[in-house]
């Protein structure tokens, strides 16, 4: 049995019967009104995330499951969400720099406590740049910058993730600490580098 709040307020599904949970919450999204986004998912009390591997949407309902959906104004992230997005950015950046300093000084302790926070600094900028695509109506597929399209940014960024999780499971960290240098703040440097001409772009319309 799924049990759905939207905005702190419950939300009654069509029908439970053979349905994923992926399948519920696209049932109540796709219900919100035109001026209305999703900001926050979660699952069991846990925030969904497409940045790590998470199959939980897959899952169909046959035990019970608390959902809580957080909606805002579109209107307001259409304004700000480039800022948003490249605050998360400016946030991130000495921290991931840092916690390669670490791996590579063989600190795995200080390393992956470090990075924990970073991780969940990513999924805050993956959910921003997420919401503001969508808020703007972005077609990331022929959105350039610098001759390269946002779409390809976003994936490389997805297997740069996939890459990181793999050496931290295997406690390489030396090719951590790599990747970290030489792919992952390379690519946040791309996505910021689009922003702000994306910004530029809206100011001058505005």
């Amino acid at each position: 049995m799924i049990k759905l709040r939207l905005d702190d307020s419950p939300c009654d599904l069509k029908s439970t019967e053979n349905k994923k949970i992926g399948d519920a919450i696209n049932e109540v999204l796709s219900e919100l009104p035109p001026n209305r986004i999703f900001t926050k998912i979660d699952v069991d009390g846990r925030r969904y995330s497409s940045t790590l591997e998470n199959n939980i949407l897959e899952k169909t309902v046959d035990s019970d499951y608390q959902i809580e959906i957080r909606t805002a104004d579109k209107s307001i992230w259409a304004a700000t969400g480039y800022d948003v997005s490249l605050s998360c950015i400016e946030r991130l950046q000495k921290s991931i720099i840092r916690s390669a300093e670490f791996f590579r000084e063989s600190d795995k302790l200080n390393g992956n406590r470090l990075f924990i926070q970073c991780i969940e600094g990513l999924e805050r900028f993956v959910e921003s740049i997420t919401i503001t695509k969508i808020a703007l109506n972005l077609d990331f597929t022929k959105t350039f910058c610098e001759g390269v399209s946002l779409a390809k940014i976003e994936s490389d960024l997805q297997h740069i993730l996939k890459s990181v999780f793999g050496f931290q499971q295997q406690e390489d960290y030396q090719g951590l600490a790599d990747k970290i240098e030489y792919e992952l703040l390379t690519n946040l440097s791309n996505w910021g580098q689009a922003l702000k001409q994306l910004r530029a772009q809206q100011n001058s319309n505005a």
